[in-house]
């Protein structure tokens, strides 16, 4: 937020997915207030749209997003486009809307204001062509009859890396990085300078975020469980670990080796990060790559996913064992619940 506020802004503009849930922790809303609040107290418009993370299922749910437009900002995130008219700087700005709600709806076609100076259009999904590893709940591909109104500048979120689609289309990413996935994304935030004669300028911003480490994987097949503690401490000791977010993977573990890890180096190398994840595949279940050399992981259902995952940490010693068998219980009866017809669940 500082470094926006460094700049001479006259419009601020969010292209959705300001909170990554339905319904964010008060903690984090309080948060987005405050820094809304140093935008708008210094009369510099604001304005924005949901993105998936952030839309409700529902279209009576009441969205997070609703408290911003309490305190001056203005977000659209209903089912509809909204346009909206602004004066920013000498210019008249006309944006149109389009939430992640109105994206899909097939009568949706966006066209500018032609009284205005600068239009600007806002809207969150993938565009054709763009090639995005995984799918997230509730993503959507932006149809061409969206995307293809004569608009001076089209503002798209959704994809956290900073990216041209067209000359007057780009992702401005994100302000942080949300997974090992964009390890190599630069955080950051576009700012636009139009001429008044149809150009525009734009600058892709860098600013400071937290660290994020992806250290060498280690090949545990032939270790004994000092060889492996002593591999760990090497990798962590390659890099600055120091408040960022560190994974470290190992495969092909023989069976029980994570039982004689380290737990005072851990503690130790947890204490330093903001957070070191360290995943141990065990033999035979490690992770193939890829003809780009990627990770392509394997998935059983998700009941099998879930019983692995607390069987793991029972035999690492992570959970106690009454307690393990316990959550297991619970855990598959609720997966169960979910996936059974309405009315067939748990109450």
């Amino acid at each position: 937020m500082d470094a926006i506020l460094e700049r001479d802004v006259d419009l601020v503009i969010h292209s959705g997915d300001v909170f990554d849930s339905i319904r964010p922790a008060t903690h984090v809303i309080i948060n987005f207030l405050k820094q809304t609040g140093r935008i708008v107290e210094r009369d510099i418009p604001y304005y924005g749209i949901a993105g998936n993370h952030e839309t409700p299922r529902l279209r009576a749910t009441t969205a997070a997003l609703e408290y911003a437009n309490m305190v001056g900002a203005y977000f659209a995130h209903g089912f509809e486009v909204e346009h909206v008219r602004e004066t920013a700087g000498d210019a008249e700005v006309s944006l149109a809307l389009v939430p992640h709600g109105a994206v899909g709806d097939a009568q949706v076609v966006v066209t500018p204001d032609r009284d205005a100076d600068v239009n600007i259009m806002v809207t969150h999904g993938t565009v054709p062509g763009l090639v995005v590893h995984g799918h997230e709940l509730g993503q959507v591909d932006l149809p061409e009859r969206v995307l293809s109104g004569d608009f001076d500048y089209v503002a798209l979120g959704h994809y956290h890396y900073f990216h041209e689609h067209k000359k007057n289309t780009y992702y401005a990413g994100a302000t942080e990085r949300f997974g090992f996935g964009e390890v190599d994304s630069i955080p950051g935030f576009a700012i636009l300078d139009f001429d008044g004669s149809g150009g525009v300028e734009i600058e892709h911003v860098p600013i400071e975020a937290r660290p994020m480490i992806d250290l060498p994987r280690i090949d545990a097949g032939e270790m004994s469980g000092a060889d492996l503690n002593d591999a760990i401490a090497e990798r962590a000791a390659r890099a600055d670990i120091d408040g960022a977010m560190v994974r470290l993977k190992v495969v092909n573990a023989p069976v029980g080796l994570a039982g004689e890890l380290d737990r005072p180096l851990l503690r130790e190398l947890r204490r330093r990060a903001l957070e070191f994840s360290l995943e141990i595949s065990e033999s035979g279940m490690a992770d193939a790559l890829g003809p780009n050399g990627e990770v392509e992981a394997s998935f059983g259902s998700l009941e099998e996913e879930f019983a692995h995952f607390v069987d793991a940490r029972r035999e690492r010693g992570e959970l106690d064992k009454a307690f393990a068998g316990e959550f297991l219980e619970k855990g598959l009866g609720y997966l169960r619940g979910a996936g059974a017809s309405p009315g067939e669940g748990p109450a």
